[in-house]
């Protein structure tokens, strides 16, 4: 059997990875919750089949008994790995594409957080096998391993619901595109109906969201190392007027003052700047040969705006207190819009015949 070198040595990384966590990282800080998964506490009982933490105490302290825990450690990565290549294996990317792509998904704080016992592994498997269904279906090929995509919605439903927000909009956005055969001007009016409609659901749900936003701080230990402050949700709704800046620092992590006090925070700052200035750069690209084109391509635009947007703004209670937690939940849905973003990317540079058609 063939080995392709790329994936072999992106595959060895990872193992590199897990033993970097387990020996070096773990004595630097915790490791979330995988010791309390080796340790399965809940293991035997039923409700890991509705609860998603009782589903990773039942696997991980299982593969643990079975194969050890480095072993599960490996089952876990294996899954991550999977939900990276799918969806790439899809895109009929070059040898250089598919290396530039893979770079950006073996910097530290991804190769950590997935290359161990963890719902972030699992998080970037079935937000994988979801993307690669995406693909399929917008390159109009038959959506192959129907199965496996089944299983990945009921893992997204049952490890992060909140994500699925995102997701099934988009699927609908494709769908209403496709039944009516929307043209340009169809598919601007449909994207608009997105955004109308989100906001009405944000409106009628602020309250609710707005309790939800003032109890967050409970869950992160006020005298943690590293939790910040609860400055951004102190009046009523700010949850929604404060989001830009809690979006943007949530996915950051750290900010510029953190990784100068903290030397733990300095390169994971500096790896979401390369980052962030990575997007920016390649979105101001694709926006300069828009102009040069003379054509904006509203389709690619709204497909990844559509999900990242959602992602990002469910992400953000999560991690705008706390840096760590930022990255660690970040890591679940970043190789899910490094691909999509990568995507939609190439397909407006190198597919000129779509932008015009749409």
């Amino acid at each position: 059997m063939k080995v392709n070198k790329i994936w072999f040595f992106y595959y060895c990384s990872k193992v590199f990875y897990m033993f970097f966590a387990v020996f070096i990282f773990s004595r630097l800080t915790i490791l979330g919750d995988t010791d309390r998964y080796l340790a399965g506490p809940t293991f035997g009982e039923l409700s890991f089949i509705y609860n998603s933490t009782a589903m990773m105490d039942f696997f991980a302290h299982g593969l643990s008994r079975v194969a050890s825990q480095f072993g599960a450690h490996l089952f876990f990565l294996s899954l991550s790995v999977y939900g990276v290549y799918l969806p790439l294996s899809k895109m009929n990317l070059t040898k250089n594409q598919l290396i530039t792509v893979l770079i950006f998904l073996s910097f530290p704080s991804f190769g950590v957080w997935t290359s161990i016992v963890s719902k972030e592994s699992v998080t970037v498997f079935f937000m994988g096998v979801i993307l690669a269904a995406f693909i399929d279906h917008f390159e109009k090929r038959k959506v192959t391993k129907k199965l496996l995509l089944l299983v990945s919605i009921y893992l997204c439903l049952l490890f992060k619901p909140q994500y699925f927000i995102g997701i099934s909009s988009l699927f609908v956005y494709l769908f209403l595109i496709g039944f009516f055969n929307l043209k340009a001007f169809g598919k601007v009016f449909v994207f608009l109906l997105f955004v109308f409609c989100s906001l009405m659901l944000l409106y009628i749900l602020r309250d609710y969201i707005d309790m939800l936003s003032l109890i967050m701080p409970e869950h992160f230990e006020s005298d943690g190392g590293s939790t910040r402050e609860n400055t951004i949700w102190v009046n009523k709704y700010d949850v929604f007027f404060n989001a830009p800046y809690g979006i943007l620092v949530a996915f950051f992590g750290p900010t510029l003052g953190e990784a100068l006090s903290k030397p733990q925070f300095f390169l994971t700052f500096m790896e979401s700047l390369v980052i962030c200035l990575a997007f920016l750069y390649l979105s101001l690209k694709a926006m300069l040969l828009s102009v040069r084109r003379q054509s904006f391509n509203v389709h690619l635009f709204s497909i990844f705006f559509i999900v990242t947007i959602w992602l990002l703004f469910v992400h953000y209670p999560f991690g705008v207190l706390n840096p760590g937690s930022a990255v660690r939940y970040r890591e679940g849905f970043y190789a899910f819009i490094v691909c999509l973003f990568y995507y939609t990317y190439l397909r407006l540079n190198f597919t000129p015949s779509s932008v015009r058609g749409y």
